[in-house]
């Protein structure tokens, strides 16, 4: 394990606290930009909803996850980084050069955004009807409290996502097209063997992709987010197979072991 995977572990003496929900996109990318940064961070998990709401209350904003302590607080991956990018030296995550910058910007939009958007409409819509399961992943990572509570508070949650993610069958099939036509992207761009999509060094667009992949190639360290494969219907479980045999995950797979030490 890397000197930034040791430092980044949750519950490190002195680290910053970091509110989520913790099988969202923005989730894993916050977790990376901090480890990438070796920000030691304690993770606290919760109900979606109440992680809003608390991250509402201490921000005056509600997107997860928040990060505060150490004279830092921001809202999502992006503000964490826009908030501590310039005093990272070699750890930047944004270039300095204005042609490669823009290059990370549109990297960025298109994984961060379009395609973890499209993964969180396709992955919800095939999941969240497989309750014993979901209430089960759902709940590993809550104190005890929340675990308690999670299963009598699914229905709240799974009509929550249904309505934000505004879940239904042609939505999830045209997010898969969409999943299927950006991967292709991003399947062409590394597949010279590149360490990094732009330039030699690790950026933020890299951790965009990584995490937005993440809950389709279910790579060992995300499999804590979601049921065992086995325990997922088959229309999620049958994507999960084709994105783990693209060039693309072979690229998650070299990012997260050089990050962290382990997939």
């Amino acid at each position: 394990m890397n000197p930034a995977a040791a430092a980044a572990r949750p519950g490190v003496p002195g680290s910053v606290r970091m509110v989520t929900f913790a099988p969202m996109v923005d989730s894993e990318c916050t977790r990376l930009i901090l480890t990438h940064y070796a920000i030691p961070f304690d993770e606290r998990d919760h109900i979606f909803g109440w992680a809003s709401l608390l991250t509402f209350a201490h921000f005056g904003y509600g997107r997860i996850p928040l990060v505060h302590g150490k004279g830092l607080r921001s809202s999502g991956p992006r503000a964490t980084v826009d908030k501590l990018d310039a005093k990272m030296g070699d750890r930047r995550l944004l270039p300095l050069d204005p042609a490669v910058r823009a290059e990370v910007e549109r990297s960025w939009a298109l994984y961060n955004g379009t395609l973890a958007a499209d993964v969180a409409v396709f992955a919800y819509y095939h999941l969240l009807p497989a309750r014993e399961a979901m209430i089960e992943a759902f709940g590993r990572p809550l104190g005890n409290r929340e675990r308690r509570v999670a299963a009598s508070a699914y229905g709240v949650v799974r009509g929550m996502l249904k309505l934000l993610l505004r879940l239904n069958a042609t939505r999830a099939a045209a997010a898969l097209d969409r999943i299927r036509r950006t991967l292709d992207v991003a399947d062409q761009a590394v597949a010279d063997g590149r360490p990094f999509l732009h330039g030699d060094r690790l950026t933020l667009a890299d951790l965009g992709l990584v995490s937005a992949v993440e809950p389709l190639a279910l790579p060992p360290r995300y499999q804590r987010h979601v049921p065992e494969l086995v325990r997922v219907p088959a229309g999620f479980r049958t994507v999960v197979e084709e994105t783990r045999a693209r060039p693309v995950a072979g690229f998650v797979t070299r990012i997260l072991d050089g990050l962290t030490g382990t997939t």
